[in-house]
């Protein structure tokens, strides 16, 4: 993968992933998270069983993020699952793009509510989400397998 300097004025393509993006999907998972990674059955899973969608964003033809949502709609309730983007193209709106194309899919299909959780720690991410609209709902003791906590977020739709 190229590496995309901050500042940097290419616009990502957003789309639904297929299943041909496996393998760039699990090597953006491994980059992104060391602890809790996805393993390959669950985001085949994701990608082609559950109720969920499954963007992806690309530069350039590579893939550089994706985003998970799990659907729940007899509660009207949408939730992001998984929010990768490689650690390279960081803090050059591909993140705030997929939830922007998120939002806008999720309010055509009727969901109300949109949350997610976030590490106590990650600030990075708190600052995003709040950019967003997004609210702290509440404190999550022991949500990761290490023990940390999470903040749940949400956002009205």
């Amino acid at each position: 993968m190229r590496k995309v300097a901050r500042g940097s004025s290419l616009k990502p393509r957003i789309r639904p992933a297929k299943k041909e993006d496996m393998p760039a999907i699990l090597g953006l998972e491994k980059i992104c998270f060391k602890e809790e990674t996805f393993h390959k059955k669950r985001i085949e899973y994701l990608l082609l069983k559950a109720k969920s969608l499954f963007l992806v964003a690309s530069v350039e033809g590579d893939i550089v993020g994706s985003i998970i949502i799990l659907l729940r709609k007899h509660i009207s309730n949408a939730r992001i699952y998984s929010l990768n983007v490689h650690p390279s193209c960081r803090r050059i709106g591909i993140g705030s793009s997929l939830m922007e194309h998120s939002e806008k899919l999720l309010t055509k299909m009727g969901y109300r509510n949109f949350t997610l959780e976030a590490g106590v720690n990650n600030i990075a991410a708190q600052n995003l989400y709040t950019s967003k609209g997004f609210s702290v709902d509440r404190k999550i003791k022991k949500y990761y397998k290490n023990g940390d906590d999470a903040l749940r977020f949400i956002k009205k739709l």
